[in-house]
């Protein structure tokens, strides 16, 4: 019986040291939003939490990656050109910092590929070779590092679908990546509390377009 005793309070003291980790419930109520977030402004909202978590836990590079994707999501949904570059020069400021944290990290350098792909827009006429040439080395080096990972084949189909659609040509190759892609979301795991997701949802639309 006493042993029982001290094993409960052993585990109640666990569970109070971990709900009273404040890294721990900061990153939890700014995952909370992210999941909840709809509108343009609710993506800003949740990267202004992160990026106060960032400012806080400097050696972790999960707060400032969630303020760069945010961001950017907020910046693919803005409906201004003119905009789009300060936006995606603030979700850059961010990834800047989370690279600085960890290097050679494939969700960073996935997102960065994103950020490249978003700057392709405001202008692709003047922009599309350089930063289409930018994002597929992003992507080449998040594949060595993480061949599985489902965003980084996600993205890559989706610059093959940018590009053929540039030069008129069939989009069968991306629509083949696609395919691969959402195989590896059904597949892909990781044990690090936190670690991105996304992806998927756009992945299927993808997927539809391509039937």
């Amino acid at each position: 019986m006493k042993k029982t005793i001290i094993l409960l309070i052993g585990m109640v003291a666990v569970t109070t040291l971990f709900a009273a980790d404040p890294y721990t419930e900061a990153m939890q109520t700014g995952m909370d939003q992210l999941s909840e977030a709809q509108r343009p402004e609710d993506f800003l909202k949740v990267s202004n939490t992160f990026a106060r978590i960032a400012a806080v836990e400097q050696d972790k590079w999960l707060p400032a990656y969630y303020a760069a994707y945010s961001t950017t999501v907020y910046a693919a949904m803005n409906q201004d050109p003119k905009m789009l570059d300060s936006y995606l020069d603030k979700a850059q400021e961010y990834l800047d910092k989370a690279s600085s944290v960890e290097e050679n990290n494939a969700e960073i350098l996935t997102l960065q590929s994103f950020i490249y792909m978003m700057r392709i827009s405001v202008d692709p006429q003047s922009r599309g070779q350089e930063y289409s040439g930018k994002s597929g080395a992003a992507l080449a080096k998040a594949r060595k590092l993480d061949p599985e990972n489902p965003r980084v084949m996600y993205l890559s189909a989706q610059l093959s679908y940018g590009t053929a659609q540039f030069f008129g040509q069939n989009p069968t190759e991306a629509c083949g990546m696609i395919d691969q892609a959402v195989e590896l979301f059904d597949s892909y795991s990781s044990d690090i509390p936190f670690y991105p997701s996304w992806g998927k949802k756009m992945a299927l639309e993808f997927q539809e377009r391509c039937k």
